[in-house]
């Protein structure tokens, strides 16, 4: 399901881009998201005119103050964020440019806006590991919420989802599509290389590089999670082409989502670069944004036939993507539990 792109497209048109996103030296904020990726959340959020809105990660102000154009005067924006310096900057660029109908607050975006609601639509820009049952108490009927969570017990295994809540069944997903962002957290970050957390094992290359895994296997043996990493970080790795020309890596991952989270690991390399495929205590064979084609492959050979496997099987399978994947959502402590499952499966 796509969204009507056409009133968040006018929205677009009557905001400043740079003046949210760049600062007075004309350096990007950090915390920015890029334009596309917002108006493809926010046509998909479906904001209407006198709607309330709640917004998980203020940024750079630029997506609020799309969203105070969607709502328009009649409606209201609530946007939190956990750096009271974003905040700040924030009010006053709303506040220069006349947009009197949002609201900022500084604190956990996993505690929402409690006595701000109730919200017709909710979106965040940043990733938490269950959909937070307080969100869900904050909202009203039939609400919207559009935000990125984890689909495997490994961090960094997101995409987004859209779900209605349901007065009496609480939150239904409708749908997922691929995007994810940073990992919710409720303290300022000084570092964005790290997940803040859920990682097993971290370890320091020769070269300085700091190397991390999440996997449940790594949960339970933190010490073989350490060898894994210190093979990759100190042995030789080789890119090793496991895609055929026009086969997508992201649709493979979405079918892992499906298919195999709890054998999916998540391996930082060092700096940005990370990936999700295999690993064990001997080795890791995982995707990367540098090279979707190829999985960097270090140590033994057990993680890279594994992801070998793997792509025969999704073969087998049709190389079904995000298109064929089914939200399910299951009730746990502080929320609810995103899975991917396939459709018509």
């Amino acid at each position: 399901m796509m969204g009507d792109h056409s009133n968040v497209t006018a929205a677009l048109a009557a905001v400043d881009e740079d003046y949210y996103t760049l600062r007075p030296d004309g350096s990007l904020v950090t915390q920015s998201t890029a334009a596309g990726a917002i108006v493809e959340t926010l046509g998909r959020l479906d904001v209407r005119t006198g709607m309330r809105v709640l917004e998980i990660g203020t940024g750079s102000g630029f997506s609020g103050a799309l969203l105070s154009e969607l709502v328009g005067p009649q409606g209201s924006v609530v946007s939190v964020d956990v750096v009271a310096g974003l905040s700040e900057r924030a009010r006053e660029l709303h506040g220069s440019r006349g947009r009197t109908n949002v609201d900022l607050v500084t604190g956990d975006g996993a505690l929402g806006a409690p006595g701000h609601g109730d919200f017709d639509r909710i979106v965040a820009w940043t990733t938490p590991r269950l959909l937070p049952g307080v969100w869900v108490e904050q909202v009203a009927r039939g609400a919207v919420i559009v935000t990125p969570v984890e689909l495997a017990p490994s961090v960094r295994t997101a995409a987004i989802l859209r779900a209605r809540v349901d007065p009496e069944r609480g939150p239904e997903g409708e749908y997922l599509f691929a995007g994810r962002y940073v990992e919710m957290h409720g303290e300022e970050l000084d570092q964005w290389l790290v997940p803040p957390r859920g990682v097993d094992a971290l370890v320091c290359a020769r070269d300085g590089r700091e190397l991390w895994i999440s996997a449940p296997w790594a949960t339970e043996d933190g010490e073989a999670a350490r060898r894994a990493l210190k093979v990759v970080a100190d042995g030789d790795t080789a890119r090793v082409r496991v895609l055929e020309p026009g086969e997508s890596a992201v649709d493979l991952t979405a079918y892992l989502y499906a298919r195999h989270p709890e054998d999916i690991s998540v391996v930082g390399l060092g700096g940005p670069a990370w990936g999700v495929g295999s690993a064990d205590a001997d080795g890791a064979a995982v995707f990367t944004a540098a090279d979707a084609g190829s999985a960097v492959h270090g140590g033994g050979p057990a993680p890279l036939e594994r992801v070998h496997a793997w792509v025969a099987e999704w073969r087998e399978a049709g190389r079904p993507g995000y298109a064929d994947l089914w939200p399910v959502l299951t009730r746990t402590d502080g929320g609810w539990r995103v899975r991917a499952e396939l459709a018509g499966v």
